[in-house]
């Protein structure tokens, strides 16, 4: 599809469409403009509808291609796990809108298996709870404490395949009378009084029951059953995924948003302003505002209200109403200039040999990884072309240069001019790595004969085992980081070199949309992830990649801020880099992530900045993948799936089990977007593209009838990232709309 379009009486319009076929036939009509663009369906999709917006005539287009095969089902044989939406099908809801919402959805893991299901009843249905076992034990709970339990164990394959329940009134509420489930092994479970509304829900071939969702308080008042495809199985964090960004290759953590960020640490934040760039652009997470750029809210604070973001579920109208002072104290207190000079006294407290060996033993490790790959793509290689090609490698043009600088507490040089003694040092390690390989670093001695050997370390206060140590930890997440900040120096000072006498705001813009911001602070901070599960929970973790992924932001901004002078006139590259250098930029190889995060919690600004360096997402369920989070009732229970690949649709499954009928709310980087009717008990479906809505913050409300009729938005609401995506993408979300 080809589309044109122009202004007419104020309005962008489409001015002229044209389509072609995949045998050559096109049509098209319209006047063409100036101003166009070209879509094409990826191979194996055709045309399969459109979105946008119109009227009397079409303002906005775009086409949702669809797959011209059949989905296959599943492939039980296949070991590479995937994320399908078809793998957790919902029962229909049974019983009466009283009671508090409730669903198990997130709680679910492919592949676990029900060990236990308990019915606590009397007249009436009381609770019921499910003991999952492997992979982890969950136990679920509805309902209240009365009752009399009555429990059925299930045996080794054997799974629940039906629900039968039966409702009735009490007390003007309608509650569940009775409930029988079955197994596949022909075994039964039932509990209260049968009356004349019944159902019976049946799993799917190949499903089994994993959880429930409804309402439920004292009693269960209304419940539906969460069926799951047997032969799934979970994406988990942990899995290998591969990236350009490391020095290794590969990374044992999936990049995924988490529930961390999401979090506030306050009742609001001023949203950061900067200035256009030289042809009126903002940077990226940044929209125009007036006469200048203004942060689009991010996870922490997801709804806009005028200059500030506020917490997410939190009413506008009530923050302006009880503005309190400590906001204001917290942001005109925002620190961050210190962040270079906390890291540079840490890194001076440090022992100057390990930080060497550190650095060393890291780069020789990327080395000889790098070098094993060149072998293998070409057996024919001898020591010589090893040689030549290892010299063509960044880890020796600049990353053993700037690690030998370090040992000998020499100065990072401009241009990456070393002087010839680093560069001897250099080659001398180089051919060890070639020559030796892994043996050269097996060992605390022989790291330290290398190092000495070859003049990387002239002094040295550290012993033998100091230096095991380090080496038995296989810890390369400081390096990697250091690695990173390197990078960050470079790429900075080469946008300044190609654009002399830039504008800040133009540095800005460039550095926003860079691979390094885009793709390389992601993948490195989430790498960091991997290593501190070990000995952290996940939520820890996650947060302090966070953490990590904000102080990386500040150093990025200092570096673009402190690049030029009042004047525009760009500092001198080599007393730019010597001020870069002598910031401290080293120092994060030789301390531990944890010990960063607690610095840089020090000085990371609460003043919001757009949710940024989150990187490409990997594939996943909502509530992991792009932190999924509902608060109070209105949307409990949503759910849906993320795949990194894909037709660049993002498609909502608006489902109401309301009584009333609602209008449902989306704003997208904390601005309206959107609003659709949803009836009492209807489903509605809506689109978008993941282009229209990337690298912000989608977040969802509804109005509903309240006192005397009048609508209100309190209730509920429901927030996630949209991701960019090299490969297209696509987001599936049911969005429950619960009586609340």
């Amino acid at each position: 599809m080809e589309a044109h379009w122009g202004q007419k009486d104020g309005h962008t319009r489409i001015f002229y469409l044209s389509f072609g076929t995949n045998a050559g036939k096109t049509v098209s009509g319209g006047t063409q403009t100036d101003e166009s663009g070209s879509v094409t369906a990826p191979d194996g999709y055709q045309l399969g509808g459109f979105f946008g917006r119109d009227g009397d005539e079409i303002d906005l287009l775009g086409v949702v291609w669809t797959s011209i095969e059949a989905v296959q089902e599943a492939n039980p044989g296949n070991t590479t796990p995937t994320v399908s939406d078809s793998d957790i099908v919902l029962s229909d809801l049974y019983g009466g809108p009283h009671g508090v919402a409730f669903s198990d959805i997130n709680s679910i893991k492919f592949e676990q298996v029900a060990t236990s299901i308990t019915i606590r009843a009397d007249k009436r249905v009381d609770a019921v709870t499910l003991q999952m076992g492997t992979p982890e034990e969950v136990t679920t709970n509805h309902g209240g404490s009365g009752g009399t339990d009555n429990t059925l164990t299930l045996g080794v394959g054997e799974y629940i395949t039906s629900m039968e329940a039966h409702w009735g009134k009490k007390d003007d509420h309608t509650r569940i009378f009775y409930l029988n489930f079955v197994t596949s092994a022909g075994n039964s479970i039932s509990g209260g009084t049968q009356t004349d509304d019944k159902a019976t829900a049946t799993a799917p071939d190949g499903f089994q029951l994993a959880g429930f969702y409804g309402r439920a308080e004292a009693e269960v008042d209304q419940l539906g059953a969460i069926w799951t495809r047997i032969a799934a199985t979970d994406l988990a964090l942990t899995d290998v995924e591969e990236s350009d960004s490391l020095t290794y290759g590969t990374t044992n953590i999936r990049n995924w948003v988490g529930s961390t960020i999401g979090e506030a640490d306050d009742t609001a934040c001023y949203r950061k302003s900067v200035a256009f760039n030289s042809t009126n652009i903002c940077p990226l997470g940044y929209g125009k505002d007036g006469d200048d750029c203004i942060a689009q809210c991010p996870l922490s604070y997801p709804v806009s209200c005028s200059l500030e973001c506020i917490p997410q579920n939190d009413d506008c109208a009530l923050e302006t109403l009880s503005k309190i002072g400590s906001v204001v104290a917290v942001a005109l207190n925002a620190a961050t200039a210190g962040v270079f000079g906390e890291v540079l006294a840490a890194y001076k407290t440090a022992k100057w040999a390990i930080t060497c060996v550190a650095n060393i033993i890291t780069v020789i490790r990327g080395l000889i990884y790098y070098l094993r790959y060149r072998q293998t793509a070409a057996p024919e290689g001898d020591t010589a072309e090893l040689l030549v090609v290892a010299y063509q490698t960044d880890v020796v043009v600049y990353d053993l240069p700037i690690a030998v600088c370090t040992c000998l507490g020499l100065p990072v040089p401009a241009n990456a001019k070393f002087a010839s003694m680093v560069l001897k040092v250099v080659e001398g390690i180089v051919k060890q790595a070639i020559t030796n390989g892994d043996e050269i670093i097996s060992t605390g001695e022989n790291v330290l004969n290398l190092l000495t050997g070859t003049g990387a370390l002239n002094t040295t206060d550290s012993t033998v085992d100091e230096l095991q140590d380090l080496i038995d930890t296989n810890s390369s997440c400081g390096y990697e980081l250091k690695h990173l900040t390197d990078k960050v120096v470079r790429s900075v000072n080469e946008i300044r070199n190609t654009t002399p006498g830039a504008r800040v705001d133009d540095i800005r813009v460039s550095v926003y949309k860079s691979t390094l911001v885009l793709n390389d602070i992601p993948a490195v901070t989430n790498y960091c992830m991997g290593e501190l599960l070990y000995n952290k929970t996940v939520t820890a973790a996650f947060e302090t990649r966070d953490l990590l992924r904000k102080t990386f932001g500040v150093i990025i901004d200092q570096l673009i801020e402190t690049g030029t002078t009042d004047m525009g006139e760009s500092v001198a590259e080599d007393v730019y880099m010597l001020k870069v250098s002598n910031m401290g930029l080293v120092a994060l190889s030789a301390i531990d992530p944890t010990g960063i995060a607690y610095m840089a919690s020090q000085f990371v600004q609460p003043i919001c900045g757009p949710t940024a360096y989150l990187g490409e997402i990997d594939d996943g369920r909502l509530y992991d993948a792009l932190g999924l989070t509902t608060v109070d009732e209105a949307f409990e229970g949503s759910y849906g799936t993320w795949t990194k690949e894909g037709d660049g649709v993002v498609h909502l499954i608006l489902e109401s089990v309301d009584t009333e009928d609602v209008s449902v709310v989306i704003h997208s980087g904390g601005d309206k977007y959107a609003e659709v009717d949803v009836a009492a008990g209807d489903t509605v479906t809506w689109d978008a593209t993941i282009p229209e809505l990337q690298d912000k913050t989608l977040y969802i409300d509804r109005w509903r009838p309240g006192l005397l009729g009048l609508p209100g938005s309190g209730g509920g609401s429901l927030v996630l990232w949209i991701p960019r995506s090299s490969e297209g993408g696509h987001i599936e979300m049911h969005v429950r709309i619960n009586v609340s």
